[in-house]
C-alpha cells in the first residue's frame, strides 16, 4: 500500500488512515501525552525502513503541509477512543469521495499483557465487549454496502487469525520490553533479544513479527478467509465501484 504515496506507481489514488496507537506514526509526538513511542527501544527493528523500498511513508497529519494532504494522510492518534459520533464519520467520508473503506474490528483487548497484569488472567468482560462491537461493525458493513452501491467496504476480523507456536511465537501473555505502569516501554530500556517469539512488544502493541504476518494475511486472506469480509484488501483494491 505504500505505493499510493507521492505519485508513485499506484494501486489506489491515496490512503487515509484513522485509528489509535496501533497506527499512530507521529501525531502524538508534540502533544502533552505520554502515549507516544518516539524514543528507544521503539523502532529498534525498523531504523532504516527506506531500505525496504519505502521512499516516503503516509505522513502523520501533524506533519502534513499544503497539498500533500491529497496524497494520503495518517490521522491515527495514540489513546484515541470510540465516541458516540464515530460511526457517523464513515458516511461523512463517503460524502467527500471515499469509495473503498477498510473497517477494523477490535481484537482481544482483555488478553494484552497490561490487562493480564491487572486481572491475573484475560479480562473476559473486555473480550466479550470487543466481540459484541466487532459483530455489530460487520453487520454495519453489510448495511453500508447495500445502501451505497457506489462504494465498497470490508470488515477486518481482528480475532480470527491465530498466532501460536506453529508460527514461531512462544510468548503470548508478556511484553518484550520492560514496561511502565501504563504499559509503554521504559525509555532506553533493553528489549528481549528473541523478539520474533513474542506477540506483544509492550503492554498493548504487537511486535513487528506479528504486524508482518497480519499485513500479509489481510492483504490476501486466501489461507485464512475468516479474517476479512466480504473480501480481502487485495480484492478490494481490484474491485470496480460504480
Amino acid at each position: 500500500m505504500q505505493n499510493c504515496v507521492h505519485g508513485e506507481l499506484t494501486h489506489v489514488p491515496c490512503l487515509f488512515i484513522f485509528g489509535d496507537s496501533l497506527s499512530d506514526s507521529g501525531n502524538n509526538n508534540n502533544l502533552p501525552t505520554t502515549v507516544k513511542p518516539n524514543y528507544k527501544p521503539y523502532g529498534i527493528d525498523f531504523p532504516k525502513g527506506q531500505q525496504l523500498g519505502f521512499k516516503k511513508f503516509i505522513p502523520p497529519f501533524a506533519n502534513i503541509i499544503g497539498s500533500d494532504i491529497l496524497k494520503g494522510v495518517n490521522y491515527a492518534s495514540g489513546a484515541a477512543g470510540i465516541r458516540e459520533e464515530t460511526g457517523k464519520h464513515n458516511l461523512a467520508l463517503h460524502n467527500v469521495g471515499a469509495r473503498k473503506l477498510v473497517l477494523v474490528g477490535l481484537g482481544q483487548i482483555g488478553c494484552t499483557p497490561h490487562a493480564i497484569g491487572i486481572h491475573g488472567l484475560c479480562a473476559q468482560k473486555q473480550n466479550n465487549n470487543a466481540l459484541i462491537f466487532s459483530h455489530k461493525l460487520r453487520s454495519r458493513v453489510d448495511k453500508f454496502n447495500i445502501q451505497h452501491l457506489d462504494s465498497k467496504s470490508i470488515f477486518i476480523n481482528s480475532t480470527a487469525g491465530t498466532l501460536d507456536i506453529s508460527l514461531g511465537f512462544k510468548v503470548a501473555n508478556g511484553p518484550c520490553c520492560p514496561v511502565r505502569s501504563d504499559g509503554m516501554c521504559i525509555r532506553d530500556s533493553t528489549p528481549c533479544i528473541n523478539r520474533n517469539e513474542y506477540i506483544f512488544y509492550d503492554g498493548f502493541h504487537p511486535t513487528s513479527a506479528v504486524n508482518y504476518i497480519t499485513a500479509l494475511t489481510l492483504y490476501d486472506s486466501a489461507s485464512n478467509p475468516g479474517t476479512t469480509y466480504p473480501m480481502d484488501i487485495k480484492r478490494l483494491v481490484q474491485h470496480t465501484v460504480i
